[in-house]
C-alpha cells in the first residue's frame, strides 16, 4: 500500500511540482504513450501526498498540483527529437515505481532523475554508426536487394547515423535532419552507380534511411488513439506524416540537383536472397538494432524476436491475403506479442513492437512512389502511389488498435480512480 513519504514537507510543494513536470518530460522523451506518462506522474505525486493533474501531447507537457492546495500550472515545450535509449526508459519506469512505493523522497528522486536523463548510450559512437549501416544493409535485403544494394545501404545508413548523432545536441532539428539525411543519402546512392555494378537505388536508399522513417511516432499515435488519448494521438500521427514528407522532399531535392550533372540513374532489377538467407540477415540486423536502440542484454531477445516475428508474419500473410491485408494482420500479431511481452517484470511492449513495426512501415512503398514520380522507377513499380502509403499506414494503425482490444495495456486503477500502471506496462 502506498504511503506518504516522510521526507516531504510543506515547503517541498514547489520543488515537487517542478520535479513532476521534469519527470513527465523525461518519460515523454523515452517514447512512453501519453496515458502512461500521465498515470505514472499521478502515482508519483500521490506517494508524496499530492494530487496532480497531468496533460501531455507530442509538443507539450503540463502539470498542476491541485491538492492539498492548488498551485499554478507548470508547462514545458517538448522537443520532437527523442533518441532511442531502452536502458534510460527502463530506469525511468523503475524510478516511478520506486516513488509510488513510498520509499523515495524528493531529494533522492531528483538526484536519480538527473542521473538517468544524463545517461547516454552504453555503446561507443563508432559502434552505433556501424550498427546503423549494418541494419540498413539488412533492410535492403528484406525489401529484395542483393549484395550491392546491401553495400550501398551500409554506406547510406552510416551517413544517416552521422547526421543523427551530429544533431543530438539540438533536439529541435528533427525535420531538418530527416531532409538532410534523405538529401545526402540520395546523392551518395546516385554517385555509387558510377563505381559499383548496377544495383537498385530505391532499395539501397530505403535501407540506409529506414531508421529515420517515423515508424515509432505512428506506433505511439495509434496506441494513444486506441486508449482515447485523441489529442496526443492525432498530433503524433500528423507529425509522423510530416517527417515522412520531409524525407520525400529530401529525395526530390537531391534528384533535382543531380539533373544539373546528368540524367537520373535508372533502377535495375535486383536479385534477392532466398527467404532463409533473408531471415538470417534480418537476425543480424536485429542485433545491430539493439545497439541503435541502446538496449540492455535482456532486450536482445525482444528486439530480435520482434524483427523476425514481423517479417515472418507479413511474409506468410502475403501468400494468403496478398499485399492488401498482410500489414494489418502482421501489425495485430506484433501488437499482441509486444503487449504480452510487456506483462513480464520490468519489460516494455515497445521493446518488441518498435523493432517489428520498422519491418512493416510503408516507407519503402513511399520511396518507390517518389522515385516513380521522378521517372526513374524500374519496370513494374511505376504504378506506386502515395495514396497506397496512407492505406498501409491505416492498416498498421488498425492492427495495433485491435491488438490493444485483445490484450489491453496494463493500466490498473488506484483506489481514488486514478489510472495507473504497474511494472512492465510501458
Amino acid at each position: 500500500m502506498e504511503r506518504e513519504c516522510p521526507m516531504r514537507t510543506e515547503g517541498d510543494d514547489e520543488a515537487s511540482s517542478r520535479f513532476l513536470l521534469d519527470l513527465a518530460k523525461a518519460l515523454h522523451l523515452a517514447y512512453q504513450p501519453s496515458f502512461l506518462v500521465e498515470a505514472r506522474v499521478r502515482r508519483a505525486a500521490k506517494a508524496w501526498g499530492l494530487k496532480t493533474e497531468v496533460f501531455t501531447v507530442q509538443s507539450l507537457a503540463m502539470t498542476q498540483v491541485v491538492a492539498p492546495r492548488r498551485a499554478p500550472a507548470d508547462f514545458a515545450r517538448l522537443p520532437f527529437n527523442p533518441h532511442w535509449n531502452l536502458g534510460r526508459a527502463a530506469a525511468l519506469l523503475q524510478l516511478t515505481d520506486d516513488i509510488a512505493g513510498g520509499g523515495v523522497g524528493l531529494p533522492e528522486a531528483r538526484t536519480k532523475l538527473d542521473r538517468i536523463v544524463a545517461t547516454r548510450s552504453p555503446f561507443p559512437k563508432w559502434l552505433v554508426l556501424l550498427a546503423y549501416g549494418v541494419y540498413g544493409a539488412a533492410v535492403a535485403a528484406r525489401v529484395g536487394g542483393g549484395w550491392w544494394e546491401m553495400f550501398a545501404a551500409l554506406l547510406v545508413g552510416g551517413i544517416a547515423g552521422v547526421i543523427h548523432f551530429g544533431t543530438l545536441r539540438s533536439q529541435r532539428v528533427d525535420l531538418q535532419k530527416s531532409f538532410l539525411a534523405a538529401f545526402l543519402g540520395t546523392l551518395v546512392a546516385f554517385g555509387l552507380r558510377f563505381v559499383l555494378p548496377p544495383f537498385d537505388v530505391v532499395q539501397a536508399l530505403f535501407g540506409g534511411a529506414v531508421l529515420l522513417v517515423p515508424a515509432m511516432v505512428v506506433t505511439l499515435g495509434s496506441v494513444e488513439l486506441a486508449t482515447e488519448s485523441v489529442e496526443a494521438g492525432m498530433t503524433r500521427l500528423v507529425y509522423g506524416l510530416l517527417r515522412f514528407l520531409m524525407l520525400g522532399v529530401g529525395i526530390m531535392a537531391a534528384s533535382t540537383l543531380w539533373r544539373f550533372v546528368g540524367p537520373l540513374p535508372a533502377s535495375s532489377g535486383a536479385h534477392g536472397f532466398p527467404p532463409w538467407v533473408t531471415f538470417l540477415l534480418l537476425a543480424v540486423g536485429g542485433l545491430a538494432l539493439v545497439v541503435c536502440m541502446a538496449g540492455r542484454p535482456r532486450d536482445v531477445v525482444g528486439i530480435v524476436g520482434g524483427v523476425l516475428l514481423a517479417y515472418g508474419t507479413q511474409a506468410g500473410m502475403k501468400a494468403v491475403l496478398g499485399e492488401q491485408g498482410s500489414p494489418m494482420v502482421a501489425a495485430f500479431v506484433l501488437g499482441v506479442a509486444g503487449l504480452l511481452y510487456g506483462r513480464g517484470g520490468r519489460r516494455m511492449p515497445m521493446t518488441v513492437i518498435m523493432p517489428g513495426l520498422l519491418q512493416l512501415a510503408p516507407g519503402f512503398m513511399g520511396t518507390q512512389a517518389i522515385i516513380a514520380l521522378l521517372g526513374m522507377g524500374r519496370p513494374g513499380t511505376d504504378d506506386a502511389r502515395l495514396f497506397d502509403v496512407l492505406l498501409v499506414a491505416l492498416q498498421l494503425v488498425m492492427g495495433l488498435v485491435f491488438a490493444t482490444l485483445v490484450v489491453p495495456p496494463r493500466t490498473p486503477v488506484d483506489g481514488d480512480g486514478t489510472v495507473a500502471s504497474g511494472s512492465g506496462s510501458a
